[in-house]
């Protein structure tokens, strides 16, 4: 269980990290909390990361939670008879609009992650990615 007692578990990659973009934050932020002696994080540094990590992971359930109900009208706008084309394009474009949004939201929490890293920190991370990738596709074959 990610949330043991009611305390988030940082180094867990949530469920909700479900799009590409999401993936990569929460990987890179896990990658970074794991490796938090590695790198030199200060106490608030760490603090100012696990916040961004919960803040987005906070965000993402809304997100998803929002696209789920414009899913759900537009399925029952979809089983009427006849069809108000009219009103199911406006859902899909509201859907679209949600998505668009959910996308640049992880786009900004993903630069933000990484300007709280120093160049140096940043390509010591960039290293332990590509070990990490390395580790896997060896364990793979």
């Amino acid at each position: 269980n990610a949330y043991a007692f009611g305390v988030p578990d940082f180094h867990k990659k949530p469920k909700h990290a479900t799009g590409e973009l999401d993936g990569m934050f929460f990987t890179k932020a896990h990658l970074i909390l794991k490796n938090q002696e590695g790198l030199g994080l200060s106490k608030e540094k760490i603090e100012e990361i696990k916040n961004l990590k919960l803040e987005t992971e906070k965000a993402l359930v809304k997100q998803d939670a929002d696209i789920k109900v414009l899913d759900l009208d537009l399925m029952a706008k979809l089983h009427a008879y006849p069809v108000n084309v009219e009103e199911v394009n406006k859902l899909v474009d509201q859907k679209y609009d949600l998505k668009k949004a959910k996308t640049k939201n992880s786009v900004e929490a993903i630069a933000k992650l990484k300007s709280a890293l120093t160049k140096d920190q940043y390509d010591k991370l960039e290293s332990l990615l590509k070990s990490s990738e390395t580790n896997r596709q060896h364990k793979s074959e």
